[in-house]
């Protein structure tokens, strides 16, 4: 019984260790981006706050999304957030974070971003 019990403990331990070892939290993906954005465009204290901001913003929606698709326990919920919604409101997310990256870079910085930094970022996320 009590190495039963041993075992349990010790394999949900297991899981929850590795569930939140996978699970990359906002601030890590805002660095992982200001990293990029450093190297390949070096902005100034201001742009880089206004940078921060922007993605901080947009990750926290992104995941609030998918938090709410994962946190649908019942079959009904679940058909309510059908995937058509999901993606619109995702790309909805997109086109916000250009329009903003828009107007705190200035039109060479945003090519920049365009054919860089966010082609890196999207291939770094599919590990």
């Amino acid at each position: 019984m009590r190495n039963s019990f041993i075992l349990v403990l010790g394999l949900l331990l297991a899981l929850n260790t590795t569930l939140h070892a996978q699970k990359e939290g906002v601030a890590d993906k805002v660095n992982t981006v200001l990293a990029k954005f450093d190297t390949t465009i070096k902005p100034d204290k201001a742009k880089r706050s206004s940078i921060e901001t922007i993605f901080t913003d947009f990750y926290a929606a992104q995941d609030k999304l998918r938090n709410n698709i994962q946190g649908s326990s019942t079959l009904a919920q679940g058909l309510q957030q059908d995937y058509q919604s999901v993606r619109k409101q995702n790309d909805r997310l997109f086109t916000e974070r250009d329009s903003q990256l828009k107007k705190a870079l200035s039109a060479e910085e945003y090519k920049k971003w365009k054919e860089d930094i966010e082609p890196s970022i999207r291939k770094s996320g599919k590990k």
